[in-house]
């Protein structure tokens, strides 16, 4: 059998003098500590639970949209199939706009992260003291960035209204069903594209979080051991009588 510890029954004192003393005239001061510690441990828990609640949910939105988008494609393609050759002969009028759409919008994309990239450089060169020389031409290039980014924005928005027109048939045009129903499935491919950037770069954001937050919970459940632990050190200090207790100080002086 293996030798008891002063360590782990000074544990197990401070364990069970947390259920045995709340309330008692003879309940030490150590033990608001522990309760201290408990609140924290129980609200890290909460947010992580919140958090992997929220990450469950974007997951689940995500697949509901995805079953939507399979849904309406679905019949969107079968209009397409029936007016096939409409439908391609558009098509060849809109590659190349769409091919430079499609470059403008990781253009603008790319822009957006480099401008959050370059706001929060700012920040941390205000947070260390940098030079404010330094800081005032990140200033100065950031605002032009931002002009930048605001023009490429226009830019995208214009070539989206071209391609829009491109794509609505003209009263009467043969095929029109078709060439609408494609406009669709292209706007579907857009939507699908977007919403899954921007469900990719949340679920990061809630992986990290979590991390963060499992890193905390521990750090508050050791820090609730330490309470315990303080606590069964308080009691067998001053040997507070209780039947349940009591046992515990003859193993204790044996085992220092």
């Amino acid at each position: 059998m293996a030798k008891e510890t002063y360590n782990d029954l000074i544990f197990q004192l401070g364990d069970l003098a947390r259920d045995r003393l709340p309330g008692k005239p003879n309940c030490p001061r150590s033990m608001d500590r522990v309760y201290r510690a408990e609140e924290a441990v129980v609200a890290r828990r909460d947010e992580l639970a919140a958090l992997e609640q929220e990450m469950n949910d974007e997951d689940a939105g995500w697949q509901d949209f995805q079953a939507q988008q399979a849904e309406e494609r679905a019949g969107h393609e079968a209009v397409v199939k029936k007016w096939k050759k409409a439908v391609d002969a558009i098509e060849g009028k809109v590659k190349e706009l769409r091919k430079t759409l499609s470059t403008r919008r990781a253009d603008l994309r790319y822009s957006q992260d480099g401008l959050g990239k370059t706001e929060k450089k700012i920040q941390d060169m205000e947070l260390t003291g940098q030079p404010p020389d330094k800081i005032e031409v990140a200033r100065t290039n950031l605002k032009k960035s931002r002009l930048a980014q605001m023009r490429l924005g226009r830019e995208v928005e214009d070539l989206e209204i071209r391609l829009s027109n491109a794509l609505t048939p003209e009263p009467g045009q043969p095929g029109a069903p078709g060439i609408l129903a494609h406009k669709r499935l292209l706007e579907m491919e857009d939507e699908e594209e977007g919403r899954k950037l921007d469900h990719e770069q949340r679920m990061a954001e809630l992986d990290q979080a979590i991390a963060t937050k499992e890193e905390q919970v521990k750090a508050a459940e050791d820090y609730l051991d330490q309470a315990l632990f303080l606590l069964g050190e308080d009691v067998y200090a001053r040997r507070i009588p209780d039947a349940q207790l009591a046992p515990f100080y003859p193993r204790l002086d044996r085992a220092q």
